[in-house]
């Protein structure tokens, strides 16, 4: 039930910041905010299959599979709004190659058998299923995201001496480390924790940084 409840408030929280995202974009019309927007938007889409999952008592193969699309692209193209904050050319650059992984990893999905699937346990723990042939490009979406985010916030800061860029970079790292904290003590809800205080961290991070761009 705590686990549905946690689940549950990080879909509202993905949900709202993705508003405001898409308002500050349609706002402004800059290349980094929009991807920034998409980013929670995917995010958004995984954090309510994974709220389904506790009420179905476990997955079907396409919701499955659309979550797990979703978790691992939504880090990178978090990615694609932090380098295009500094290099657009570079951006554009990162982008075709994230996409191009995620293209590999949709056909990867949409062929792969998924053993286990009829007891899978709901939520978070359901990432220790991953195929093998498909969670190679979960793990270079989700590390090169995850990398391009925090290395491009420092990256800015050292440039700049702008604050928001802290704020980017221990969003990341918060909406990162939750799983592995989660795995480690054995309490899988703190990864919804980590989920929701990452992405308010990172929200207030990337709205700073649209007041100053």
């Amino acid at each position: 039930m705590f686990g549905s409840f946690s689940s549950g408030i990080v879909v509202l929280f993905m949900f709202v910041l993705g508003i405001l995202l898409l308002r500050d974009y349609r706002r402004n019309h800059r290349v980094h905010a929009f991807w920034w927007a998409v980013s929670f938007w995917l995010a958004f889409l995984a954090a309510v299959m994974d709220f389904i999952s506790y009420f179905t008592h476990g997955w079907n193969l396409w919701q499955y599979r659309l979550y797990l699309f979703a978790a691992a692209t939504l880090v990178a193209y978090m990615g694609a709004g932090t380098v295009h904050l500094f290099s657009r050319r570079i951006g554009r650059i990162y982008v075709v190659v994230m996409s191009l992984i995620a293209l590999a990893m949709l056909v990867t999905l949409a062929v792969t058998p998924v053993l286990h699937l009829a007891t899978m346990p709901a939520g978070e723990k359901a990432q220790n299923f991953v195929p093998r042939s498909v969670d190679v490009f979960f793990a270079l979406l989700s590390g090169i995201g995850a990398i391009a985010v925090f290395a491009g916030a420092v990256y800015s800061w050292i440039r700049t001496r702008r604050a928001f860029n802290v704020w980017i970079a221990v969003g990341v790292l918060l909406f990162s480390i939750g799983g592995a904290v989660g795995k480690a003590a054995n309490i899988y809800e703190m990864f919804y924790l980590f989920q929701a205080l990452g992405a308010m961290v990172l929200y207030y991070g990337i709205y700073s940084s649209n007041q100053r761009t």
